[in-house]
């Protein structure tokens, strides 16, 4: 059976601010030529038996070990990062697994395959550089939703998972600043949340992130219009993700729905 993993990297244009993935030209068949999510198979280690470790690998760890090329992946941590260096080449802000997905018919030439989905969010400047790679490109979150950019496979099905799990999640959670520059304005993280199709009021973003010390301010401002004052800029200073106890906003009807 075919393990492997596929990553639905999300960034926002910098630009337009409009949620885009990250796709990558497919080299190898089946549909070469294709554009399809970021992704490669486990390796299985080619060595004899594994000696057990003295110590429980831990999270830590795992994420520190050097792997060799064409080394086999000792732990789904290994082949997590060593796709993500060798197929993108940048670290996502923020990186979840999702909802497995399995078949005798994602790939009905090879049989009955197994995919590990993951939610990659990226907000770093490099990002742009990406676009001038043959190979990769950003395609437009609601166009991939709506088919009108055609995926393979079941790609279509693992957008929109990890994208219902990303919806879900923002709002009762920090993680859409993971998608957001490191300094960020309040009027920026209210339209972010509209752009997704929750309406968050700029006092719950107060209430909620800076005065709870999540979010602190950089001493620095940002123009954001030729009439008004320049705004203050935030950054944030969580260790890890934030949870809320209720939602941050309400739902409107302006970021599409995913399929069934």
């Amino acid at each position: 059976m075919i393990v492997t993993l596929d990553f639905v990297c999300i960034r926002l244009h910098p630009e337009s601010r409009a949620p885009e993935v990250l796709l990558r030209k497919r080299e190898t068949s089946p549909e070469p030529g294709s554009y399809g999510l970021v992704g490669g198979w486990i390796r299985e280690q080619s060595q004899g038996p594994i000696q057990p470790q003295t110590q429980p690998q831990t999270q830590e760890r795992t994420q520190k070990r050097t792997q060799k090329p064409g080394e086999g992946d000792c732990c789904l941590d290994d082949a997590v990062h060593r796709i993500l260096r060798d197929k993108v080449g940048l670290a996502p802000s923020y990186l979840e697994q999702v909802r497995a997905q399995g078949s005798l018919y994602r790939d009905i030439a090879r049989g009955w395959s197994v995919t590990i989905p993951h939610l990659c969010l990226f907000n770093r400047t490099e990002n742009d550089r990406l676009a001038l790679q043959d190979h990769l490109r950003w395609a437009s979150l609601w166009d991939l939703l709506d088919s009108r950019v055609p995926l393979p496979f079941d790609h279509l099905t693992l957008v929109s998972s990890a994208y219902q799990a990303f919806v879900n999640k923002i709002k009762y959670s920090s993680l859409l600043l993971y998608l957001l520059p490191s300094e960020v304005t309040i009027g920026e993280i209210v339209d972010a949340y509209a752009t997704f199709g929750i309406e968050v009021k700029k006092q719950t973003v107060i209430n909620r992130w800076i005065k709870a010390g999540l979010l602190e301010e950089t001493g620095t401002t940002r123009a954001v219009s030729s009439k008004g004052p320049p705004a203050r800029l935030f950054r944030l200073t969580e260790p890890t993700l934030s949870y809320f106890e209720s939602a941050i906003g309400k739902s409107l009807s302006a970021a599409p729905a995913t399929i069934a």
